[in-house]
């Protein structure tokens, strides 16, 4: 499956949507416009065009025309064809890739009370063209069609919430219907045995009785489908605990070693310093200067 992956945040923003029966000898119009435009065929069949590529929507599948991209009605309606559409626009133009090629198990930077901005590179994703759960996806899309037909003040965020949500579901079925290869199927277990077990003393040997695979093996898939190693993996999760304990509390830096399962602070100190720059005193210190100005700015105000 072909699927769209886009740069978040922002999230897609809503536009309209819609429902309808189309009858035979219907058939979308052309045009080029600006927004995404998601359609859903729950019975008939909808015949498109996008550029040059020709699509049969049928019952159960969803297409995603793009923004900027020339699309029409190749073909009329045969029969009643009930399709739902949703049109919303994005920042970005979205890359390609193909659903096998999506990186979920890739770890990603955690924002912490010191980002100003949000941290990392997040994506999102949805088929392109795909057979769907109906079933799933109906039931949002028709509360979003009876909240935009009485549209006002109190429910407007409703519906963009709505549209999160159906976002949210359709990167459920990039997911769903991906068939990972063994390596990443071994890859993804490994990860979710360290998320449970990273404060215990790291033990390549609990992993490898937990999984029935050699370290060596293990290791090897993690890193290529990953892009770490085990003890990477564990050290990545132990620093970003102890980036928000330095940031949220007042516990000490031997304690805060601890709580993360870093026995020797020094030895902490030498892994937090080569990962972000800084030892976790020097971090916490200009945490606290910058709220010191940030007070100070304030009551310069008042």
């Amino acid at each position: 499956m072909l699927c769209l992956e886009f740069a978040i945040p922002p999230l897609p923003q809503f536009v309209t949507v819609g429902h309808a029966v189309w009858s035979p000898g219907d058939r979308h119009f052309a045009r080029t416009f600006a927004v995404y435009d998601l359609l859903l065929v729950k019975r008939g069949t909808l015949y498109m065009t996008e550029q040059d590529k020709e699509y049969e929507v049928g019952p159960g599948k969803l297409l995603v025309l793009e923004a900027g991209q020339p699309h029409v009605g190749h073909r009329a309606c045969a029969e009643d064809t009930e399709i739902y559409w949703v049109h919303f626009i994005h920042a970005c133009k979205p890359a390609y890739i193909r659903q096998e090629d999506i990186p979920w198990p890739s770890l990603l930077a955690k924002g912490t009370v010191e980002d100003e901005e949000p941290s990392g590179q997040q994506r999102l994703y949805m088929p392109k063209f795909a057979a769907v759960d109906v079933e799933a996806l109906e039931p949002i899309l028709h509360e979003m069609n009876e909240i935009h037909s009485r549209l006002n003040a109190e429910n407007a965020l409703r519906l963009h919430l709505l549209l999160a949500g159906l976002m949210a579901l359709l990167q459920a079925e990039c997911a769903r219907t991906a068939l990972p290869e063994p390596t990443v199927r071994l890859a993804r277990a490994a990860a979710s045995y360290l998320d449970i077990h990273w404060r215990q003393p790291f033990n390549l040997a609990g992993l490898e009785e937990e999984l029935h695979f050699q370290a060596d093996y293990i290791t090897r898939c993690m890193k290529q489908h990953i892009g770490t190693t085990p003890l990477q993996y564990v050290l990545h999760l132990r620093l970003e605990e102890a980036k928000k304990l330095l940031s949220g509390t007042v516990l000490g830096i031997s304690e805060i070693a601890e709580r993360v399962g870093i026995q020797d602070t020094n030895y902490m100190t030498r892994l937090f310093r080569a990962r972000f720059g800084v030892t976790p005193g020097a971090y916490r210190r200009r945490l606290r200067q910058k709220d010191e100005t940030a007070a100070g700015t304030e009551a310069f105000k008042d």
